[in-house]
C-alpha cells in the first residue's frame, strides 16, 4: 500500500512539472474532437528567429523546433491548445471547446490593454503559466541567476529572449492592426479562467479592425448553437500566413482568418458542422461552408498544402 502511494506521488510530481510548451499536444488533446490533432499544418511554420551563432546559454536547441505545441496554461490548468509558428511569431491555429451560454450577451467580452505572453517559448524550464511580459522578464532573470547564466551577452537578456521567441504588445503599437483573437473571449463564460486565458499574444494575430469586427459577428452567431451545456462545440480557428509586415521589421498580417467547428451532443453524437474564412482586407465578406470536406479542400488551396484533416473522420455522424 505504501509502495503504491509513493509511486502515485512520484507520478503526480512528474505530471505536474511537465512543460506545457512541447513537441506535441499529448498533454492537452482534450481540446480536439476525439483527440484528433489536425494534420497538414506541420510544414507551414518557419524556423525560429534565434541567431544560431549566438544562441542563449539556457536554451536547448532541441526545444526550438517550429511549430511549437502550446497547451495554454492559466492558473496551473490547461485552457486551450495553440500551434505556434516560432518564425512568424504568431499562432497558426488555436483549438478550444466553446463554453459560453447561448443566453449570455457578447457585450460581456471586454478588451484589455495588455496581453500575456508565454515564458516557456524562451526557456522550457520556467513557469508553465502565461504571464504579463514584466512578470515573465522577472522569471527569466531568476532562471538565469539560478543557472548562473550571465546577462552581459545580449542573447541571454530576458527581453531579448522574449522578443525573439514571440510577439509582444510593442509589435502592435503604432500600427493600424488589432490583436485579433483566434480563440475569442466571447466563446467563454466571463467568470471562467478560460475567458481570461484568451488574452495572450500567442493566441493573437494582426487583423484589420474592420475585419476583426466582421469576424466577431460570425463568432457571436456561433454562440446561439450552444443551448445545452452538456453538449460540446469543438472549434479550431487559424490563419493563412501573409508576407506584408504591419510595420518595418515587424509581424506580417495573415491573408485570411478561418474557422471550423464540430458540434456534438452529450453522448458525443454529431449535431452539426460548419466552417468559414475571410480575407484580412477591408471590404471582405465571410464565406461560409456547411461541408468540412469542401472547406478542407479550400483551405489546402489557400495554404498551398495537401492532406489537411481538421477533425477525426471529418466529424461525420457515426453509423
Amino acid at each position: 500500500m505504501k509502495l503504491l502511494l509513493i509511486i502515485s506521488l512520484i507520478l503526480a510530481v512528474a505530471i505536474g512539472t511537465q512543460a506545457r510548451v512541447n513537441n506535441d499536444f499529448n498533454n492537452c488533446s482534450e481540446y480536439f474532437y476525439r483527440a484528433h490533432v489536425p494534420s497538414g499544418f506541420q510544414g507551414i511554420a518557419k524556423s525560429d528567429l534565434f541567431d544560431r551563432k549566438k544562441l542563449p546559454e539556457g536554451i536547448n536547441v532541441n526545444d526550438l523546433s517550429s511549430p511549437a505545441y502550446i497547451c495554454q496554461t492559466f492558473n496551473g490548468s490547461n485552457r486551450f491548445a495553440t500551434l505556434y509558428d516560432r518564425g512568424r511569431r504568431m499562432p497558426l491555429y488555436s483549438a478550444y471547446i466553446m463554453d459560453v451560454k447561448a443566453s449570455e450577451s457578447e457585450k460581456t467580452c471586454k478588451r484589455v490593454n495588455t496581453f500575456r505572453v508565454e515564458p516557456q517559448l524562451a526557456y522550457r524550464g520556467v513557469t508553465e503559466n502565461m504571464e504579463f511580459a514584466m512578470d515573465a522578464r522577472s522569471g527569466l532573470q531568476k532562471y538565469n541567476w539560478d543557472k548562473k547564466i550571465g546577462e552581459r551577452k545580449e542573447e541571454n537578456r530576458p527581453m531579448y529572449l522574449l522578443r525573439t521567441s514571440q510577439a509582444l504588445d510593442y509589435d502592435y503599437g503604432n500600427t493600424t492592426y488589432d490583436r485579433g483573437h483566434l480563440n475569442p473571449c466571447g466563446h467563454h463564460t466571463v467568470s471562467r479562467d478560460e475567458y481570461k486565458a484568451t488574452f495572450t499574444l500567442t493566441n493573437a494575430v494582426p487583423m484589420v479592425p474592420e475585419i476583426n469586427r466582421v469576424w466577431s459577428v460570425y463568432e457571436n452567431e456561433m454562440i446561439k448553437m450552444l443551448t445545452d451545456q452538456n453538449e460540446k462545440i469543438y472549434v479550431i480557428t487559424g490563419i493563412v500566413p501573409g508576407n506584408v509586415p504591419i510595420k518595418e521589421g515587424g509581424l506580417s498580417a495573415p491573408t485570411h482568418v478561418w474557422n471550423a467547428y464540430c458540434h456534438v451532443d452529450k453522448n458525443g453524437k454529431r449535431k452539426g458542422v460548419g466552417a468559414a474564412h475571410v480575407q484580412n482586407t477591408m471590404g471582405s465578406k465571410i464565406r461560409k461552408f456547411n461541408n468540412i470536406g469542401e472547406f478542407q479542400e479550400e483551405l489546402q488551396k489557400l495554404l498551398g498544402v495537401i492532406n489537411i484533416e481538421l477533425f477525426s473522420n471529418g466529424c461525420k455522424p457515426e453509423k
